[in-house]
């Protein structure tokens, strides 16, 4: 299950006083932390962007503030590749544009591969 696909108004017990209240608010809290963690993967466009993130800073030695890409891929089918466009905003104030992929290994006979991500290099500095 996923909070996105979740439907209608949720129903919680009916609280007593602000300690039931808090209590309440715990539990939507607690219900859209595990409803979140469901699923086979989270958000394959967010674990792109963090893995271009992470690998344009440690082995690009650039300093990256933030990526987004879209479109915003939640999951992709067996065999797939889904093609993205990321902005990457370095931490100097500078940017580009990548082409990036991501690649469901699953197909045929194999299960339970990771995605595989691939992105267009950043430009000299």
């Amino acid at each position: 299950m996923r909070v996105d696909r979740l439907r209608g108004p949720a129903r919680l017990p009916r609280a007593a006083g602000a300690a039931g209240a808090a209590g309440a608010a715990a539990a939507v809290v607690a219900l859209a932390a595990t409803a979140a963690a469901c699923g086979p993967n989270n958000d394959a466009y967010v674990a792109l962007q963090n893995t271009m993130k992470s690998h344009i800073t440690t082995q690009d030695h650039r300093p990256v503030g933030s990526v987004s890409c879209t479109p915003h891929v939640h999951g992709t089918m067996r065999g797939e590749t889904v093609h993205l466009r990321c902005q990457v905003d370095f931490a100097d104030g500078t940017s580009y544009t990548a082409n990036a992929a991501i690649h469901d290994q699953n197909s045929g006979g194999t299960h339970n591969r990771p995605d595989t991500y691939s992105w267009d290099s950043p430009p000299p500095t």
